[in-house]
This record gives structure tokens, C-alpha cells and sequence, in this order.
């Protein structure tokens, strides 16, 4: 038993380094990532998941990184995009560029997205990147494709779709004062934002684009009006405190004063009547001193 078991390992073994011996070199995509998009890697309600999104007509640009598995040196001469709309994006290089054996390389590819007639806003998109090399001597004998194939998470956004991605990130950007409001109007401005914040986050989930662009404005709105009749409020009721202080200041001073020349009146008819008993005990020794007139 222990012979056969031993035998069977041998055996998986010389298996597994015959494959490792025969298995081709090859050039690999090592990442693929897209840039500047509208909407990087957030979560899309409507799609249910997190997305590359761009509007249509715009540029999207791609960044992939090539290592050079092969043995010896490689000549990358394009870098091509399938998207599964059946269209393939080729940018092609004018002179190869040479990676050498195990070299990593970082390249770049541009394109311009379709409108939605052609790549629909209503559901994700998924693509395969393909990098063309030649060997070593150039031509096109020995050439080699690598795939690159995506998972479902690219996004084409409609004008409308895109404005609404827009204006609700600008209006959730935006917070409510720590304390609140301390005007009731602007409190009320608040609470209709959020009413139509509610509105448009339904539209949008719903596929409704344009409706919940319409909303969001509304939001944004009412967020501005908000602080701007905060503002004017509060300006209104620091003026009238400040009215009431300095008037407050004022009949303080008033009364100071008051107190003051009452205090001085006091002082006056404290000394007079210091003075007035003085008078009095001189007139009083003046009388003892007066003799007795004769009987």
C-alpha cells in the first residue's frame, strides 16, 4: 500500500513539473482602471452597484498595466478595448514599445464614449482589453493577444442622468448648521429640500433621469434659501439686540449718573449740616460764657 502511494506522488510530481516546463510564456494585463470618470467606483442606486460612469460624448480614458512574462523581449503595438456594444477601440502605437523580459509598463488609451443610442444608460457594460505584441525581430508573425475581461461596471450616463449625478452630489455636500437654524423660515426652506431630496432619490432608482434632475434643483434650491434667509434673520435680530444693548447702556449710564449728582447732593447737604451744628454748639458755648445780669 505505502509503495503505492508512494509511487502515486512520484507520479503527480513529474505530472505538475511537466506542466511547469511546458507551460507557454506570456504577456499579462496586470490591472485595468479607468480615469477622470464622472463617477469613480461610488455607489450607482439605480445600477444597485459601484461604477465607472461617464456621459455620453465624452472621453474615458484607461490606464493598463503590462508585465512582460515572456523569456525575452517584448514589442507592445497596441492596446485594443471590446466593449460588449460590438465596438473595439484601437490605439495603436506608431513604433512598438520594447518591454524587456519581466519589465512592467504603464500605458494609456483613450476613447470617446457613444451617446446612449449606441451604448444604453439603462443597464452596466462590460469589456475585454486586448494588448497586441510582436517578438523580438518585429512583423506580424509571432503575435500575441493577452485578454483582460471586465466585470459588468462600466456605466454610459445620459445628459440628464449625469446633471443628477451632479447636482445631488453638490446638494448632499452641503450640511445643515451644527444647532440648527435659529431662523423658523430657513428651518422650513430645509425640511423642503429634504422633501425633494427624497423625491428625486425615488426618480433616480426609478430610472427617471430627467424628473429627478428637476428635483434635485428643487433641493439645491431650497438648501440656498435657506441660508441666505438664515442669514438675513439673523442679521435682522443681531441688529435689534444690539439696538436693545446699546439702549440698555445707555439707561445704565443714565442711571449712573443719576446716582452720581444724587450722591454729590448728599455729600453738599451732609457738610452743610456738619456746619450748621457746628454754628450751633459755638452759639451754645457763647451763651455759657454770658454772665448773669444783676437782679
Amino acid at each position: 500500500m505505502k509503495k503505492i502511494l508512494t509511487f502515486a506522488l512520484v507520479a503527480l510530481a513529474i505530472e505538475f513539473v511537466f506542466a511547469m516546463a511546458m507551460r507557454p510564456a506570456y504577456a499579462e494585463i496586470e490591472s485595468a482602471s479607468w480615469l477622470g470618470s464622472l463617477y469613480s467606483w461610488g455607489r450607482d442606486e439605480y445600477y444597485g452597484a459601484s461604477v465607472y460612469g461617464y456621459e455620453e460624448n465624452s472621453m474615458a480614458t484607461l490606464l493598463v498595466e503590462v508585465e512582460n512574462h515572456l523569456t525575452k523581449q517584448m514589442n507592445v503595438s497596441a492596446i485594443i478595448v471590446g466593449f460588449d456594444w460590438n465596438i473595439n477601440y484601437t490605439s495603436s502605437f506608431a513604433s512598438p514599445v520594447a518591454l524587456k523580459a519581466g519589465e512592467t509598463r504603464f500605458f494609456t488609451w483613450a476613447f470617446t464614449v457613444p451617446n446612449t443610442t449606441i451604448a444604453s444608460n439603462m443597464y452596466l457594460h462590460g469589456y475585454t482589453v486586448y494588448v497586441n505584441h510582436l517578438n523580438a525581430t518585429g512583423g506580424p508573425a509571432g503575435t500575441m493577444t493577452k485578454t483582460y475581461t471586465s466585470v459588468r461596471l462600466f456605466a454610459v450616463y445620459s445628459k440628464d442622468q449625469a446633471d443628477a449625478r451632479e447636482i445631488s452630489k453638490t446638494s448632499s455636500g452641503i450640511s445643515k448648521p451644527t444647532g440648527g437654524f435659529n431662523s423658523t423660515a430657513a428651518d422650513l426652506l430645509w425640511a423642503q429640500a429634504t422633501n425633494e431630496t427624497a423625491i428625486a432619490d425615488t426618480l433616480y432608482r426609478q430610472g427617471d433621469f430627467t424628473g429627478a434632475k428637476t428635483h434635485y434643483t428643487k433641493a439645491l434650491d431650497y438648501k440656498n434659501q435657506a441660508f441666505d434667509t438664515e442669514k438675513t434673520s439673523t442679521g435682522g435680530v443681531q441688529d435689534a439686540e444690539l439696538a436693545l444693548l446699546n439702549a440698555q447702556a445707555t439707561s445704565a449710564e443714565a442711571t449712573a449718573n443719576y446716582l452720581n449728582g444724587l450722591s454729590s447732593m448728599w455729600v453738599l447737604i451732609g457738610v452743610a449740616a456738619v456746619l450748621f451744628a457746628i454754628g450751633y454748639i459755638i452759639r451754645g458755648f457763647g451763651s455759657l460764657r454770658r454772665t448773669t445780669p444783676p437782679a
